[in-house]
């Protein structure tokens, strides 16, 4: 074996080694843990910029959540990623939130994805899934609750979609349930 070749080789190999299992989406799961994503996406833009607000609020009155909004390419991809567990948060349409929930529509290839409204959010809903820490809920109500974004102090009686417990019981005045 000739020097070319077997530095053709060594480079080949350490191409491979580098690129077979050493991906970014380690982090990624460790990103989301650390964040709370707020999701929207680009099909519906008034969904960005509502959670870009929230952001902002939470940065403000609850900066241990350390939230970054999250734009899927359309609503489709954002059932996908709330259905799979790979994102908690998301501001949609009370259509779209419904459809979801249903698992009806043009998100019937998501099947039904459990939803609970945290508050309502200038004509939108800010729904999480259901298994969204009750503890978490309580904390992201109360730091939206009474601002010009989410006037909601207290839960109407039939949203369409059920309200999350943990925002329930903030809107209740009961105190902050314990972790999950």
């Amino acid at each position: 074996m000739n020097r070319r070749h077997a530095l053709r080789l060594s480079a080949g190999a350490a191409a491979g080694l580098l690129l077979s299992g050493h991906t970014p989406y380690g982090q990624w799961v460790v990103y989301r843990k650390k964040h709370l994503l707020i999701g929207s996406h680009k099909t519906d833009p008034v969904t960005y910029d509502l959670a870009k607000r929230v952001v902002a609020l939470l940065a403000e009155h609850l900066p241990a959540a350390k939230s970054r909004a999250a734009r899927a390419p359309d609503a489709g991809r954002l059932a996908s990623l709330l259905g799979t567990a790979q994102m908690d948060v998301a501001v949609l349409s009370a259509p779209d939130a419904a459809a979801m929930m249903r698992g009806s529509g043009r998100f019937a290839a998501y099947g039904a994805i459990a939803l609970r409204v945290l508050t309502p959010v200038d004509g939108r809903l800010l729904a999480a899934r259901a298994d969204f820490p009750a503890r978490h809920a309580w904390l992201v109500t109360g730091a939206l609750a009474g601002t010009g974004l989410a006037p909601v102090r207290e839960p109407p009686d039939d949203p369409g979609i059920p309200w999350h417990p943990g925002s329930r019981a903030f809107l209740e005045g009961r105190p902050e349930p314990g972790d999950d």
